[in-house]
């Protein structure tokens, strides 16, 4: 193959038009402006669109090209070539409506805690409380009914959302109507499919498969509508959708102590038919190819670009094939917190090997921090690329973004320290147990890592990561099998994982291209 001639200065009769136009294409050249204004040759631009996560099967999805380098080279006829400039860029800015909705989302993710345990007043085969002492048995089979819904669906519902959420993101950039479809069928899908391993594992422990299974189905319905209503930024309608169950709840305890035992199970009935139903019929609203439409319009309008035109193409198997390893990402962090939670190979009523289900509630700072690491995540991104404009050597380069990613993290973490001392000091006064220091030092260690693993899946190192989580497992297991009791293998496993994220972080910000 021969190499392609260097890029010439644009002539007049090449500005305008091309850069104005909404055909997908051209949005992705703005998505990449300054590459294709620099760019020499079009391998240049073949790089960065590896680097940026495309494939050829995504590329002949969105854009029509049969291959990342044909597509470069349409991008490389279609930009007009700028010299770079010595200035330095701009400070990396966040709009205030993304802050507001990332710390938003973190309210949201801590939200189903409030009203789940409810699902456990059901009076379905004496389930037990996930408040219980730490002291009682918390081996998986102990877990009965209504209990063992919960746990297997928000176990299975980690992952299954994840790759959902994948599948209707990638259907924002083809067009509404493959957004909506993406978005319901896949959502249908994971629903089902929880249902499935659900009663199934009920039957497997000898428990009434249609009583588990509801509970499964229903905790699965609900988070297929959050992720949907996530995905289409309407995380304002999810919180107006709770509302009502969260209104139930909080009269509940003001004038009757919580859930009367005379009524208990219809009441609890309640609140998951308000807690369920209405996010679902707000999701199914939300994912009109119409409103979608108009929502992407709304956003480019506030942007300042033309709107993309939607594409008539629809995602194939390709698109649920590569969803997969996003929902084993979040199997592996649900396992990894499981194991810890449940220890479910020891029956024993002893603490340090039975799990720490009384401890459960100290992943709540965590679950909370979550709108502030996606927040992170963005500051980090907008910090390197402004390193990415910057005059030096490779390896300053390097140095400084690695620097800027330590200290945004350092951050991340330190706040979240402040909240466990917070919730450390306040624990006794609601009746919780307090969390050793050991625990708060693993938490912080799991938020850090789910911190750079978010990154390096956005630097499209998926695969690394997924490794990274599986030794970590396998470490905790280990350790558990050792004998170690387990806050100490949660916290050593949580260490190992956070150390071999960062390795990979450096070896991922050594490539220059993932600055940008």
């Amino acid at each position: 193959m021969t190499s392609a001639p260097l890029r010439t200065l644009p002539t007049a009769a090449r500005r305008g038009p091309d850069r104005r136009s909404a055909d997908p294409l051209a949005v992705l050249s703005r998505h990449l402006n300054r590459d294709c204004l620099h760019a020499l040759q079009p391998q240049e631009l073949a790089a960065i669109l590896e680097a940026e996560g495309y494939t050829d099967t995504l590329i002949q999805e969105r854009y029509g090209d049969l291959s990342v380098f044909a597509c470069a080279e349409r991008l490389f006829q279609l930009v007009p070539y700028r010299p770079p400039t010595l200035a330095r860029s701009a400070s990396p800015t966040l709009r205030p409506g993304h802050i507001g909705r990332d710390l938003l989302r973190g309210v949201i993710y801590l939200l189903p805690a409030v009203w789940s345990p409810a699902v456990l007043a059901l009076g379905w085969n004496g389930s037990q409380s996930l408040s219980g002492d730490a002291g009682q048995s918390t081996s998986l089979s102990s877990i009965q009914g209504a209990g063992l819904g919960l746990l297997i669906s928000s176990f299975f519902g980690w992952g299954w959302m994840q790759s959902v959420a994948y599948l209707g993101y990638l259907g924002l950039a083809t067009s509404p109507a493959e957004t909506a479809r993406m978005l319901r069928w896949a959502g249908a899908g994971a629903v089902a499919l929880t249902g499935v391993l659900a009663a199934a594992a009920a039957a497997a422990l000898g428990q009434d498969p249609v009583q588990v299974g509801v509970v499964g189905l229903s905790i699965a319905c609900y988070l297929a509508a959050a992720t949907a209503l996530l995905v289409l930024s309407s995380e304002v309608l999810l919180v107006i959708s709770l509302l009502p169950a969260l209104t139930w709840l909080g009269l509940q305890a003001a004038f009757s102590g919580g859930l009367a035992q005379s009524n208990a199970p219809q009441q609890a009935a309640v609140v998951l038919a308000l807690a369920v139903g209405l996010p679902v019929v707000a999701a199914l609203y939300s994912s009109q190819p119409a409103l979608i439409g108009a929502m992407q319009a709304a956003a480019a309008r506030v942007r300042g670009v033309p709107v993309a035109v939607p594409s008539p193409r629809r995602l194939g198997r390709a698109a649920w094939r590569r969803a997969l390893p996003h929902a084993g990402y979040g199997w592996l962090c649900a396992g990894f917190l499981s194991l810890a939670l449940l220890h479910p190979l020891s029956p024993s009523d002893q603490y340090g090997s039975a799990g720490m289900l009384g401890l459960s509630w100290s992943l709540a700072p965590l679950v909370l921090s979550m709108g502030v690491l996606e927040l992170s995540v963005r500051r980090i991104h907008a910090a390197l690329r402004q390193k990415a404009g910057t005059t030096g050597t490779v390896s300053s380069i390097v140095r400084s973004s690695a620097w800027q990613v330590l200290k945004v993290g350092v951050q991340y973490t330190a706040l979240l320290f402040l909240a466990y001392v917070l919730a450390r000091l306040l624990a006794p006064e609601f009746g919780f147990q307090r969390p050793s220091w050991l625990l708060i030092l693993g938490h912080l260690q799991v938020a850090a890592a789910l911190l750079f693993s978010g990154l390096l899946i956005n630097f499209g190192a998926l695969n690394r990561v997924l490794g990274a989580w599986a030794l970590a497992l396998a470490a905790q297991l280990a350790l558990l099998l050792a004998h170690v009791d387990v806050v100490s293998s949660y916290t050593l496993s949580a260490g190992g994982v956070l150390a071999l994220l960062l390795a990979l972080m450096w070896l991922a910000l050594m490539d220059i291209r993932n600055l940008g």
